[in-house]
């Protein structure tokens, strides 16, 4: 208390000495005061005053290795800061001239030269958002890419994705990236390459995949690779997540059977990005990845799974079903043996029948 009011009374006698000279002095004082008026406006102009009321925003590319120096006499020369300058200094100041993230940043003569600043400070690149869903290809991977600004043509990610020396570059012993290119929901900057977003896809996947996974497929008599590729077959099949685990379990018991695992997806891999539905004519298509027409698993992954579809191929529900079929709903009815999956096939072609009649008399 008594440190306050010391404090007090030295503020008070500063303040009446500071009125005692102006009173002396008030043509010094007027300078004084003008001149601090004066230098507030000029740096608050400077700092928070656009170059231009109107708005157009423009792409400032910042190369990897830039200096800051030459970012500042980049934005001089495109009018979005009045003084290359005091950029350089107020950069200096906030740290940023040190490490400017790479990168196109959307900027404009409208922004202040506080906002150029924080945009730079806070690496404000320009970013695409890239949504890749469980069961996804890599064609469909190629045209969900096209449909953003990252690449023109579906091709050139799937090029990339299909090339066997790219693919062995980031440790995947696979023909292609299929299977490895991990559903995710990704921010790509402007400009990243396609092996750069390929990457990213493999680098997800090795994140999700541990040693544990890896033990995991061991003990069940896999490597990594068949099980990646027996939980793409998954992924494709199972519509009701809660399934997985059951449609898992029918595929381990045919392929200890020997059986062939007759799975609809296998028989159209390849032939074009989007299937909506398998005819008999398919089933026979010569190819090695129908499961129709070879036993076991096919070559590689016919598609990217999640991490459920994963988990559900190293852990199947213990049960002893070998035959499932689609009641229409994205459910499946399973059985046991052929007898009664025969059945099943036949009370949903009843049912389907009904359905359709019902339909048509309404």
């Amino acid at each position: 208390m008594k440190v306050l009011k010391s404090r007090i009374k030295y503020l008070f006698r500063a303040w009446s000495g500071l009125k005692r000279w102006v009173l002396r002095n008030p043509w010094k004082a007027f300078l004084i005061a003008t001149a601090v008026l004066v230098t507030f406006v000029h740096f608050y102009t400077v700092l928070f005053v656009p170059p231009s009321r109107e708005k157009i925003w423009k792409e400032i590319q910042v190369a990897d290795g830039m200096s800051f120096r030459a970012v500042s006499a980049l934005l001089s020369k495109e009018g979005i800061v009045r003084s290359q300058w005091y950029f350089e200094i107020f950069g200096r100041i906030q740290g940023i001239s040190r490490k400017v993230r790479a990168g196109y940043y959307g900027l404009g003569p409208h922004m202040s030269m506080w906002e150029v600043l924080r945009a730079l400070r806070t690496g404000r690149i320009i970013e695409y958002a890239v949504t890749v869903p469980e069961g996804y290809n890599l064609y469909q991977i190629g045209y969900v890419l096209s449909r953003t600004p990252l690449i023109a043509e579906p091709a050139e990610f799937i090029k990339v994705a299909k090339s066997r020396s790219f693919a062995q570059g980031l440790g995947i012993d696979a023909e292609t990236l299929e299977g490895y290119l991990f559903p995710d929901t990704y921010y790509f900057a402007k400009g990243t390459s396609v092996e750069a977003i390929a990457r990213r896809m493999v680098q997800h996947y090795r994140l999700l995949f541990a040693d544990c996974y890896r033990d995991r497929a061991a003990e069940l008599g896999y490597t990594e690779h068949e099980i990646i590729t027996l939980a793409s077959i998954i992924e494709k099949e199972a519509k009701v997540p809660s399934e997985r685990t059951t449609i898992s379990a029918v595929y381990h018991n045919r392929l200890k059977g020997g059986m062939k695992l007759q799975a609809d997806p296998t028989a159209v891999y390849g032939t074009r990005a989007w299937v909506t539905k398998v005819t008999s004519q398919d089933l026979k298509r010569k190819s090695p990845y129908n499961t129709y027409l070879h036993k076991g698993l096919p070559p590689g992954p016919i598609a990217n799974p999640g991490k459920g579809a994963i988990l559900a191929a190293l852990h199947p529900e213990p049960n002893g079903f070998l035959f499932f079929v689609a009641q229409g709903d994205g459910s499946h009815y399973f059985s046991e043996d052929y007898d009664s999956h025969t059945r099943a096939v036949e009370r949903l072609r009843i049912n389907q029948r009904i359905k359709r009649r019902t339909q048509a008399e309404r």
